[in-house]
């Protein structure tokens, strides 16, 4: 019974760890004061259909920091939640929600002092797995999710503080029924905002569903089923769609299912791209309660079309009311269930189509814009304070005026539309094309483009540099420079008290320097290349003096020419003596010469006549004379030599 009991523990723990009941969430970072910032991660679970020990075993939530450059792991936090907050804010206004409709968002929020430095900060929260229904992803159950936040190096903006939503998305989708959500974000920085759609991230596994810590960067996106991809996320009569410039997001779903989306909000500054907010989300389609729905297709407008007629898609609408505005100024209405409207002006028009039925009234807005024949201009210069160092690229733009227009700035981003741009900062060295394209929303024209290019190279640093030796061993006073580098520029070397000119000479020799510190200097005139700085190079040389104290003469009195192989040749020794010359001579008690060498160190005397007899034994003397190789005088040095055989 016990082996049985431990058998089930087992299966309830491995249940509780995989149960599936995430929902999706995202992460913010406020900031403080330098280094200081509030974090807020923003996870949302199923508070119907996921295991409530799983709910349970998130009251903790573990957070990573990692370097965005390096992708190396910085620092990990664990942090409590704070309590629910039920979504249920009602999206449709002629619905009875469904029962089984039902989301939880919890806070996990805290502060901490990060070092971003220049490379920059990734923080990253992992947790397994996703609801095994979900109709969009392969493997769903055994798939994860990543949520992350980069704080951007202080290079690029010193302070920041990433978008945040300004709602919660809805936590269902009524089948067949159009849904209209504000999906904008605040920015507190006041950057620029642009929304677009964006592949999701797996993060932890069905076998480790709650990490000790999250995994290093970079992740792996989510993989769609073949039905779906980013184009075409959750299909439906209208899919999935965001306004880049209002966060409006649009969609007609057509099919029920549970659906992994992602939504993204990128933040610039002076044109560049510095941050971004990431929410992951389940998006449920359900069949709902329908009283009413309002909704209508617009045809594709021409240029100058006057005649629009509009197609009623409403469902179970009776009446229905047409009005159509142009800058909050009523233009016309209608009561017809398919009005027929006739323009006679041009701009951007507001149709807004209210459905009534005895139960309930619903209500739907479209734009339409009317357009007029116009020439459109794209173009504009540049003005670039230092194409070495970079810094601020003004623009002057002199293009025509048009309700829309695309700055691609050539960093990757892609286009932006509707930016405004006067400069913005490039300091990273490189190869450079900004790109501006006019268009006219209704297609009155055709699109213009036109694009400047510019190059920032970057402040180089090359370094003068040359070696020096002591060619002469005997002699520390003499010295040779050496000109090592490689640099093509006219030099000059700059030595102390020398007043020669040594001009473009790759090896100069100096002699009789005296004892103490030199200073020597190799100099280049101006780079020839641009945005190229060639520093000198300074050297302190020590010279030493001439020391006649380091060669020491060894004197022998005693040889025995013998042939026992010992001391059969008189001759002398000195220690360290390469620099130096010693001759010897000598003679009998009567003063006759009996022998004489200039190299003393390496002949000898063998003691031999002429006629090969040897000398008597006996006393003989001799003299020996030692001079340094760089000085004029000698020292003689007289030797008794005692021979013996």
């Amino acid at each position: 019974m016990k082996k049985i009991t431990t058998i089930l523990f087992f299966l309830v723990c491995g249940f509780t760890a995989r149960a599936t009941h995430i929902m999706g969430g995202d992460l913010t970072y406020r900031y403080i004061s330098e280094d200081s910032f509030e974090f807020t991660l923003a996870f949302y679970i199923d508070c119907v259909n996921g295991n409530p020990g799983a709910i349970a075993s998130d009251k903790f939530a573990i957070i990573g920091f990692f370097n965005a450059s390096t992708k190396q792991f910085i620092d990990k936090v664990e942090i409590e939640r704070g309590k629910p907050d039920r979504v249920s804010k009602l999206n449709y206004a002629c619905v009875t929600p469904p029962p089984n409709a039902c989301v939880d968002r919890y806070e996990y929020v805290f502060r901490k002092r990060v070092q971003i430095g220049n490379d920059g900060v990734i923080v990253a929260f992992q947790r397994c797995c996703r609801n095994h229904t979900i109709t969009n992803l392969v493997d769903p159950g055994g798939t994860g999710i990543t949520l992350l936040a980069t704080i951007p190096p202080r290079q690029l903006v010193a302070i920041n503080s990433n978008p945040v939503f300004k709602d919660s998305p809805p936590n269902f989708l009524c089948n067949d029924a159009p849904l209209i959500f504000d999906h904008s974000a605040i920015d507190e920085n006041g950057d620029s905002l642009v929304y677009d759609l964006y592949l999701p991230f797996k993060g932890a596994s069905s076998s480790v569903p709650r990490p000790s810590q999250p995994s290093n960067p970079d992740y792996a996106v989510v993989q769609y089923t073949s039905a779906y991809s980013l184009s075409n996320l959750m299909g439906g009569t209208e899919k999935l769609k965001i306004d880049r410039k209002t966060g409006q997001l649009t969609v007609l779903p057509n099919k029920v299912g549970q659906y992994v989306v992602g939504i993204r909000v990128s933040e610039y500054r002076n044109g560049i791209r510095i941050g971004e907010t990431l929410r992951d989300y389940q998006f449920n389609v359900l069949e709902c309660d329908i009283k009413i729905s309002a909704n209508f297709d617009l045809p594709e407008i021409k240029c100058s079309d006057s005649v629009v007629a509009i197609t009623n898609t409403s469902r179970f609408g009776k009446t229905y009311d047409w009005t159509v505005s142009k800058q909050s100024t009523v233009y016309k209405q209608s009561t017809d269930e398919h009005p027929v409207l006739t323009f006679q002006d041009h701009g951007l028009f507001t149709i807004k189509l209210v459905a009534r039925n005895d139960q309930c009234a619903d209500s739907l807005e479209k734009d339409i814009e009317i357009g007029e024949v116009v020439q459109l201009t794209a173009d504009f210069d540049i003005e670039l304070d230092d194409s070495c160092d970079g810094g601020a690229i003004r623009i002057v733009n002199n293009s025509s005026a048009t309700p829309d227009w695309y700055w691609n700035l050539g960093m990757g981003a892609g286009e932006q539309r509707n930016l405004v741009l006067n400069q913005y900062n490039v300091t990273t060295p490189g190869k450079y094309t900004i790109t501006l394209r006019v268009s006219d929303t209704a297609k009155c024209a055709l699109d213009q483009q036109h694009s400047v290019a510019f190059e920032i190279l970057g402040r180089d640093t090359v370094y003068s540099d040359f070696d020096f030796t002591f060619p002469n061993a005997c002699n520390p006073g003499e010295l040779r420079l050496l000109k090592t580098d490689n640099l093509s520029e006219d030099w000059f070397w700059s030595i102390e008290g020398v007043q020669d000119s040594f001009f473009n000479e790759t090896q100069v020799d100096l002699s009789d320097l005296y004892k103490g510190r030199l200073n020597v200097s190799l100099k280049h005139k101006k780079s020839e290349q641009p945005c190229t700085i060639i520093e000198p190079k300074h050297i302190d040389i020590e010279i030493d003096s001439l020391d006649l104290s380091e060669g020491k003469l060894i004197l022998y009195n005693v040889f025995t020419p013998n042939d026992d192989g010992i001391n059969d040749c008189f001759h002398l020794d000195m220690q360290n003596g390469a620099c130096y010359t010693v001759s010897l001579v000598i003679y009998n008690l009567w003063g006759e010469l009996l022998f004489k060498t200039e190299n003393a160190i390496e002949d000898c005397w063998d003691g031999k006549q002429a006629n090969g007899e040897l000398y008597p034994t006996g006393t003989y003397y001799g003299v020996a004379s030692v001079k340094h190789q760089e000085t004029e005088e000698s020292e003689n040095i007289s030797i008794s030599i005692t021979f013996i055989h």
